[in-house]
């Protein structure tokens, strides 16, 4: 009579052993299915699901909780065997048929229309642990005002990940992906704002800020850098994913760094609905700097915002471009010497001056009108000469060469001063220059130095081997500067001629020089070898996104790299080529037109180096002895 229920209790307690449950589940399955049996024995009766839920709801006053719980898995999952052949009402399935009682009948509605989606896609199992953490997460809605989808908010969520507990981290975010899946599916079905499936995620949660809640100066801060709204947060989402999927694709950006901005723009989405917000680029800015309250990468989150501008303004964005967010030491200047300053180089940028010839200006500028403010000056008529002598003598540069190089830009800053009446015309005389001849012995590469150059040539592999290899050999074998060489462009090498082409950055002269074969072959092998795919012009460039133009640095740390020992900086490298061709007899012209000189006579320097011809040079002593003394 009791053949069938043997049988279903034999493959429940298999289940249970195959699945590794605890010998005390094990045991209360055991004990639930023994006791069952006796009042069934004892009534005479056949199994049936409803006279177990009988004899369930009988035993329970005097069941634990946990007792209860399990006697009730139990008996299901008998149940199963007997109606269905196999165990489908696991523990999620349990789950979900308690939750899903609580449910109202749209949300009922949605969540059948959400799983007969997936259905097609995903195992029954699967299907079940989504209706679980769903039907869950619905109730816990629902007790919390938002009978609705449509009435969730990021405030719910934001309190329902504090509230839901579960055994570990694991499990909480394997329950949490489970309902974005659902939250993804209504976003489409536009029943909840699109940020909702993106702010239930702990990063998010743990950085969201609710306005209403930040203290009273913050919050108004806020709200005024809100005023100067643009354009509304589901269009900021839109150009953001045009921006992460084709415009960071396009300029080579790696997986990593796409992801980490596409994770940023969503986090400022999330933000933007969440506090009712359009969004601007001072409230974004805004918001990035908060963010350093909660993450040591919050200047990546301002570089992305400064990325996104550029997108929203141009369609594009230029990866080489460097922005900066401190504020102008000039701005710091009180207003007696301020406008003064800015006048002044307002009239050294109209005159056309280097880049890097500008900034020493600033540079030279600003440090003194530091000192005099340190000093107590508070108007141009108290700089007297003791001042000036005190600034000199206070210059922490430990070369004359450096001193007198912003000593003149000084001097022209009071020249322009006096000129305009501000101080007297001859002050700038205070200031002097430090003029004691020194001559430098003249430092080359040997040739065991030579030697580990050429021998590294044959063993360079990888893609920043190859370019510095290339820039090494330029230095040493056409005696090129460091500044020439990174702005090398492609159109620059001429290969049918076996000629390069360059504009001194130091003298703005062109030369064309002869490119020797072995310079050559270093230089096809980084461009087709080691030379990162970009539209870039420049020859040598950064071999990470953005692909742009390197600084001349990286020439002397490549040559560090060959010859660690080696103080000297990638300068050597023209010295060493000068003073080879000298070594060779090349005359004194050809090597200062190969050097892009103006005259031979800067080439006199490389004499030095030259010891075999420096001892034809020497004069006898004969007729001239001295006589007596130490000597004789």
């Amino acid at each position: 009579m009791y053949q069938n229920y043997n049988q279903a209790v034999t493959e429940v307690m298999a289940y249970l052993t195959r699945n590794n449950y605890t010998s005390s589940i094990v045991y209360t399955h055991k004990r639930c299915f023994r006791l069952f049996k006796m009042y069934l024995v004892e009534k005479d009766a056949e199994y049936s699901h409803e006279l177990a839920m009988s004899w369930l709801e009988d035993a329970a006053p005097n069941l634990c909780l946990g007792t209860l719980k399990n006697y009730l898995m139990a008996l299901s999952r008998i149940n199963d065997v007997l109606e269905n052949r196999k165990i489908i009402n696991t523990k999620k399935a349990y789950e979900a048929v308690q939750y899903c009682k609580y449910l109202g009948q749209r949300n009922k509605e949605l969540l059948n229309v959400f799983l007969d989606e997936l259905s097609v896609k995903y195992k029954a199992e699967y299907i079940q642990r989504l209706r679980a953490s769903v039907s869950r997460f619905l109730v816990y809605a629902s007790n919390h005002g938002a009978n609705e989808v449509s009435e969730i908010t990021h405030k719910l969520i934001f309190n329902y990940y504090r509230d839901d507990k579960h055994k570990n981290q694991k499990a909480k975010n394997r329950h949490n992906r489970e309902i974005r899946i659902f939250l993804r599916c209504l976003a489409r079905m536009k029943l909840v704002r699109t940020s909702i499936p993106l702010a239930l995620d702990k990063i998010v949660l743990s950085r969201l800020i609710f306005i209403e809640e930040v203290p009273a100066n913050d919050k108004d801060l806020y709200y005024r850098h809100g005023k100067a709204a643009c354009i509304v947060p589901e269009e900021f989402y839109f150009l953001s994913i045009q921006l992460s999927n084709d415009c960071l694709k396009k300029h080579r950006y790696s997986l990593t760094i796409r992801k980490n901005y596409r994770e940023i723009w969503d986090e400022l989405f999330v933000f933007l609905e969440a506090n009712g917000l359009a969004y601007s680029q001072e409230l974004a800015l805004y918001w990035a700097i908060h963010m350093r309250c909660y993450t040591i990468q919050w200047r990546t989150f301002r570089r992305a915002i400064k990325i996104f501008e550029q997108y929203r303004n141009s369609g594009d964005i230029n990866p080489a471009i460097t922005y900066s967010y401190s504020r102008d030491r000039a701005d710091y200047l009180p207003e007696w010497c301020q406008k003064e300053y800015k006048d002044f180089m307002a009239e050294r940028q109209r005159e056309g001056f280097a880049l890097s010839t500008f900034h020493m200006y600033r540079n030279s500028c600003l440090r003194f009108l530091e000192y005099l403010i340190q000093a107590d000056i508070t108007a141009w008529e108290d700089i007297s000469p003791e001042v000036i002598k005190q600034f000199h003598l206070s210059d922490p540069h430990s070369t004359s060469e450096a001193k007198n190089a912003y000593a003149s830009k000084i001097r022209t800053f009071l020249e322009y001063l006096g000129d305009k009446c501000f101080v007297p015309s001859s002050l700038h005389l205070a200031l002097s220059n430090e003029c004691a001849p020194k001559v430098n012995i003249i430092k080359t590469l040997n040739r065991d130095d030579l030697k580990v150059i050429y021998d590294s040539l044959d063993h360079e592999q990888s893609s920043i081997q190859l370019r510095n290899a290339a820039m090494i050999i330029l230095g040493v074998r056409m005696g090129i500067r460091a500044s020439d060489i990174t702005k090398l462009r492609l159109s620059d090498i001429y290969w049918d001629k076996a000629v390069i082409s360059v504009e001194q950055q130091k003298t703005d002269k062109f030369i064309k020089l002869p490119m020797p074969t072995e310079v050559g072959n270093c230089l096809f092998r980084y461009i087709i070898r080691g030379r990162p795919s970009t539209t870039s012009e420049y020859i040598f460039i950064r071999h990470k996104v953005p692909y742009g133009k390197l600084c001349c640095g990286v020439c002397a740390r490549a040559l560090k790299q060959v010859l660690p020992n080696n103080p000297h900086g990638f300068h050597i490298t023209r010295k060493t080529f000068a003073s080879r061709m000298l070594t060779n007899s090349t005359k004194a012209e050809t090597i200062a037109e190969t050097l892009g000189h103006n005259n031979k006579s800067t080439v006199m320097v490389y004499l030095s180096t030259d010891g075999n011809s420096m001892r034809q040079c020497a004069i006898s002593l004969e007729g001239i002895e001295v006589k007596g003394g130490m000597l004789l």
